[in-house]
């Protein structure tokens, strides 16, 4: 049982995507915790994380110290985690998955009850700065052999509707954090992405990085300033192996 540590604000800005324990394990009373006989998936849907939800800091977040989620290892195949053209209220850039045939990438899976699915829509802000999705089935290979999703069960997740920062030819740019088998994209850290977004937004940023990330924080209007210049110029999946639900499930 390890307690799950508390972020500050500029942590949350400066850390993204947060740590992640490889296996399976549980968030239970603010702790993380060993997958054991207690967790039921019956009624739970299987929710894949790609960003910062990989981490137990932001399900604590999320969710609050009484929640339990089980999370499961598994592998988002022909996919890769890259930059978005945006800011998340907290001052990251976030991330979501792109296409990028023969790339792998270990994630995990939340398995959330119908009451936690709607509060990460909320938090997603689904129709807004994201779509929830259905992944196509070949697109998830479940990696704990302790887990056997019932028959059919498809596994749901969160697209970006922002499109994604590129490298200037066209190519999205990964997410350095999160590493991939056979990646095709240019890696950047959180900080490179950062420049990358206020250069394509022609922004001049102030020298000390801390200064940036408060006054980001601070003011929406200026992110909603960025998001608004680079809008036009984010990149955007074609044939992403995800469906858009119409039903929300909440």
């Amino acid at each position: 049982m390890q307690p799950i540590e508390r972020l500050s604000e500029r942590q949350r800005a400066f850390d993204y995507p947060y740590q992640a324990p490889q296996g399976a394990f549980v968030v239970r009373a603010g702790h993380v915790e060993s997958w054991d006989e207690r967790v039921k998936l019956d009624g739970r849907l299987p929710v894949l994380s790609v960003g910062s939800n990989r981490a137990p800091v932001q399900l604590l977040r999320k969710f609050g110290p009484a929640a339990e989620v089980p999370v499961s290892p598994a592998q988002l195949n022909d996919c890769d985690i890259c930059h978005v053209a945006a800011l998340s209220g907290y001052a990251a850039v976030p991330a979501s998955a792109f296409p990028s045939r023969g790339t792998r990438v270990a994630l995990n899976i939340a398995w959330l009850e119908p009451a936690q699915l709607a509060i990460m829509h909320r938090t997603e802000t689904v129709g807004i700065a994201y779509d929830f999705v259905r992944w196509e089935a070949s697109s998830i290979t479940h990696l704990a052999p302790q887990i056997i999703p019932a028959a059919g069960q498809p596994v749901y997740g969160y697209a970006s509707r922002q499109g994604f920062l590129d490298d200037g030819t066209g190519a999205a740019l990964s997410l350095a954090a999160i590493a991939a088998e056979e990646r095709r994209f240019t890696a950047l850290d959180q900080a490179a992405a950062m420049a990358r977004l206020c250069q394509l937004a022609g922004v001049a940023r102030p020298s000390n990085p801390e200064d940036w990330i408060d006054q980001l924080q601070a003011d929406s209007q200026l992110r909603q300033q960025i998001a608004q210049s680079i809008r036009g110029q984010a990149r955007h999946p074609e044939n992403p192996p995800w469906h858009i639900m119409e039903d929300l499930l909440v």
